[in-house]
């Protein structure tokens, strides 16, 4: 969904980024529960990529251990992402957001389209 998305957007430059982060930011959230929300949405040349859960604890970006092969997740994200963070919600649980694009790029005002979002 996250590829189909940006191919229509015509941000295909930024596509490995946003399937890395998407990736681990829906495997963390599968980890935790069933239930999980996936938003996409773009503005200003980048696409910022949510992700909802049923948690109320805090990401854990620590470094690991070199012997293990997980825990490395946030990590990712956050070489890809020109930005993340995360928010509690009034509903319950927490939104761990990222956002993606060109990271040496500012854009061009007069070139942003307007927002537009994909709920998946």
């Amino acid at each position: 969904m996250t590829r189909l998305a940006l191919a229509e957007w015509g941000m295909n430059a930024i596509v490995d980024n946003a399937l890395i982060i998407t990736a681990e930011l829906v495997t963390n959230a599968v980890k935790i529960g069933e239930v999980l929300h996936l938003t996409l949405s773009q503005q200003d040349g980048t696409v910022l990529v949510e992700v909802w859960d049923s948690s109320e604890a805090a990401p854990d970006r620590k470094q690991r251990s070199f012997d293990r092969v997980d825990g490395r997740g946030l990590l990712l994200v956050e070489a890809c992402a020109k930005d993340w963070g995360w928010r509690l919600e009034n509903r319950g649980g927490k939104t761990i957001w990222a956002r993606v694009g060109d990271l040496d790029a500012e854009p061009d005002a007069s070139e942003i389209p307007p927002p537009r979002a994909v709920r998946m």
